[in-house]
């Protein structure tokens, strides 16, 4: 499995269309970081893949397994626990039924159980959470906030970021904490 080092550059991809080939500027021991549905255009292997698994995303979610590596790293949103506990969000107790038999389901049909499976850590959740109340944070703050957390010492690329996508989340307000950290010199746009 693939080790983070000291030297480890995470390049995260948003889903935007492809305008600049980066496949030359990424070494052997950095990590190519994507989201959800990855955009085709761009055919940057993923090494890690975050995941919104929520009640409604998995119904609509299809995962491209051909942008994922051997050695994939996956990280979900919530675990079956905190969507039952309803512990980030309020979900009808319907819908916490349907997605017990739906979320396992799901993993089965994309065979994700082959790859190593993790959880955002709760405290990262909920620091994105507030930093963008009362929306939803999107995969990919999630995913820069797990690597500022994890790896604070490591570089941060983002390549491919709009800001646009589901209504759920406040795109202007993200892109605002976005360039915050880019001024901070946390991540730098390629």
């Amino acid at each position: 499995m693939k080790t983070v080092q000291p030297h480890s550059k995470f390049f995260i991809i948003g889903n935007a269309d492809e305008h600049k080939n980066i496949a030359n500027s990424i070494g052997t021991d950095d990590f190519v970081i994507r989201f959800n549905n990855p955009n085709p255009s761009c055919n940057l292997m993923a090494d890690w893949v975050f995941i919104a698994n929520g009640t409604i995303q998995i119904r609509h979610l299809i995962i491209k397994n051909d942008f994922f590596k051997p050695d994939t790293n996956i990280f979900f949103r919530y675990k079956i626990n905190d969507i039952l506990k309803s512990k980030y969000e309020v979900i009808p107790f319907d819908k916490k039924l349907k997605y017990c038999w739906r979320f396992p389901c799901w993993k089965k049909k994309y065979k994700l159980n082959q790859y190593t499976l993790h959880t955002i850590p709760e405290s990262i959740y909920f620091k994105c959470a507030n930093l963008v109340k009362p929306n939803l944070p999107s995969t990919g703050l999630l995913a820069i906030y797990y690597i500022l957390q994890e790896y604070p010492n490591n570089k941060i690329y983002l390549h491919n970021f709009t800001h646009q996508g589901w209504m759920g989340h406040n795109w202007s307000l993200e892109e605002s904490l976005i360039n915050k950290l880019s001024e901070k010199n946390k991540i730098e746009f390629i």
